[in-house]
C-alpha cells in the first residue's frame, strides 16, 4: 500500500512524505522476481519445443524407412505438433508478459562525496534521472552513515522519503509530469566557515541506485 501524507507549508505548498511500507516494497521486489521467472520460463518452454521438434523430425525419418504410410508413428508426429503449437502460443503469451515489465537503470550502486553535496542548507546533492516519459516508479536504495532522505517534484508537489541511514523505497512518479532532477539531503553535517558539509568519511557520504518502472 501507497501511503502519502501531505502536510501544508506557509508558503501553501504541499510537501508529501512517501512513507516505506512492507507490501509496497514486497511488490517491486516480486516485480523484479518475476522478470527473471517469466525469461525462465520462455527458455524452459523454448527447450520443450526443440526436443519435440527433434522427436518430430525423428518419427518423420522413421515414417518414411516404413513406406510414409505408418498410422501409429504420424498420430504420434500429430501429437508432437499439437503440443509444439500449444507451447509456442504460451511462449508468446509469457513474451507479451515480460514485455511490459521496462524498467531502465538510473544508477547502480554510485557513490556520493561529501564534495557532491551543497554547502548550504539543505545540504542536497542532485541527481539527473533522465527522461520519465510514462507513469511509473523509481526503486531507490541507498546505505551511508548519515540520515539521509530521497527527493524528486511530481505534480509540482515535492515527494520525499523518510530519512534514514540505509532503505529501499519505491517512489511514485507521473510521467512528464515527474521532473527528470531530484536530490538527497543529507541530515548529517557540520559548519565550517559558514559552510554546511555533510558528515562522513572522505571515502564516501554514501551509496546509491535507481531504477525507473514504468
Amino acid at each position: 500500500m501507497i501511503l502519502l501524507i501531505a502536510v501544508a507549508l506557509s508558503s501553501g505548498t504541499s510537501a508529501y512524505f512517501y512513507q516505506q511500507q512492507a507490501t509496497q516494497v514486497s511488490r517491486s521486489s516480486s516485480l523484479g522476481d518475476q522478470v527473471s521467472s517469466l525469461q525462465g520460463e520462455i527458455a524452459s518452454l523454448n527447450k520443450q519445443i526443440d526436443t519435440l521438434n527433434n522427436q518430430i523430425t525423428q518419427l518423420k525419418s522413421q515414417n518414411s524407412q516404413l513406406g510414409g504410410n505408418n498410422s501409429q508413428l504420424i498420430s504420434q508426429i500429430q501429437q508432437f505438433q499439437l503440443q509444439v503449437s500449444q507451447l509456442q502460443s504460451q511462449v508468446t503469451s509469457l513474451t507479451q508478459t515480460l514485455n511490459q515489465q521496462t524498467s531502465r537503470v538510473v544508477a547502480n550502486q554510485v557513490t556520493l562525496y561529501k564534495s557532491s553535496f551543497s554547502n548550504g542548507y539543505p545540504i542536497v546533492a542532485f541527481v539527473n534521472l533522465g527522461s520519465i516519459p510514462y507513469s511509473g516508479y523509481l526503486r531507490v536504495s541507498w546505505v551511508s552513515p548519515n540520515i539521509i532522505s530521497f527527493n524528486l517534484l511530481v505534480y509540482d508537489a515535492n515527494v520525499t522519503t523518510h530519512a534514514v541511514s540505509s532503505g529501499v523505497f519505491d517512489v511514485p512518479v507521473g510521467g512528464f509530469n515527474a521532473t527528470s532532477n531530484a536530490w538527497f539531503q543529507c541530515y548529517n553535517y557540520y559548519i565550517v566557515n559558514g559552510a554546511y558539509v555533510c558528515s562522513g568519511p572522505d571515502s564516501g557520504v554514501m551509496t546509491y541506485s535507481i531504477t525507473y518502472w514504468y
